[in-house]
């Protein structure tokens, strides 16, 4: 190293040359920093596993040590980090994808966590058998229970939530009392399958919610088309956009309710939304 400047990014932690570190860089010096036997964890070990395509603000690393204030990153302390939780990928330690989604569930809702394992599960990366086992060998978390049903939706079929829009008609649905739908599943239309975001399949009712993208004259044709599909395989369609959710919600709870109430799914749930005030 002689002749290049040390850059010092965090207590301990040295940059040679310069501080412009890539992600991985920062990744790593945040793991040094964190202390023996620390990893790359939740949302972070999420994206280094290319499984979480969502926005990510901070570094996340787990840690055994008590964590203290360390600017530039976030650490969770962990009392207990069994070795088979911990690998390695390109050359930053990090949680396996297994005791990922453990650490995720405290931090993502089920619809959200079961769009993990789905992601994990295209790449071939899940296992629900490992999953169970770094699930136990957690005991003791508050949030397991997400995880369990996280798992559940995966194994019905879900994709869990892709958006936040979708996220936040879901949201809507539990505020409201209404019942809950599945999540991003195919239904059968004719001779081939359509995926869905919103399937209420006891009643055959399936809402899709469109983000900015429908706006083209194309998707609205494909959009179109896979309506009619739907409707004439028994399917009751309702679309929602972007906007209906974020800025409408009575109205599309109502809307939502009375096409529950039509197809035939009676509850006090319905009444009480139409109740609500405007």
């Amino acid at each position: 190293m002689t002749g290049h400047r040390l850059h010092r990014i965090h207590r301990g932690v040295y940059a040679v040359g310069h501080k412009r570190l890539s992600r991985e860089g920062r990744w790593m010096a945040a793991v040094l920093a964190a202390g023996d036997g620390a990893a790359l964890s939740h949302l972070s070990a999420a994206v280094l596993w290319q499984i979480w395509r969502g926005r990510v603000d901070t570094t996340d690393v787990i840690a055994l040590a008590r964590p203290r204030a360390i600017r530039g990153f976030r650490v969770h302390r962990c009392r207990r980090l069994d070795r088979r939780d911990v690998t390695v990928v390109h050359d930053i330690p990090v949680t396996t994808v297994a005791r990922t989604l453990v650490d995720l569930s405290d931090v993502l809702d089920a619809h959200q966590l079961a769009n993990v394992i789905h992601e994990a599960s295209f790449r071939r990366r899940f296992s629900a058998a490992a999953t169970l086992q770094a699930s136990a060998r957690a005991s003791g978390r508050r949030n397991l229970t997400v995880l369990d049903r996280a798992l559940a939706a995966h194994a019905a079929g879900s994709a869990g939530t892709r958006s936040a829009l979708e996220d936040s008609f879901l949201g809507l649905v539990r505020s409201s009392g209404l019942p809950e739908p599945l999540v991003n599943v195919t239904v059968q239309a004719g001779a081939s399958g359509l995926e869905v975001d919103f399937h209420w399949p006891e009643i055959q009712l399936c809402v899709e919610i469109d983000g900015p993208g429908h706006d083209r004259p194309s998707t609205r044709r494909e959009d179109a088309r896979r309506d009619r599909a739907l409707r004439a395989a028994g399917h009751a369609v309702v679309r929602f956009s972007g906007t209906d959710v974020q800025r409408r919600a009575c109205w599309v709870l109502t809307t939502l309710g009375a096409a529950i109430q039509r197809q035939g799914l009676s509850s006090a749930a319905v009444t009480r939304v139409e109740a609500r005030p405007q």
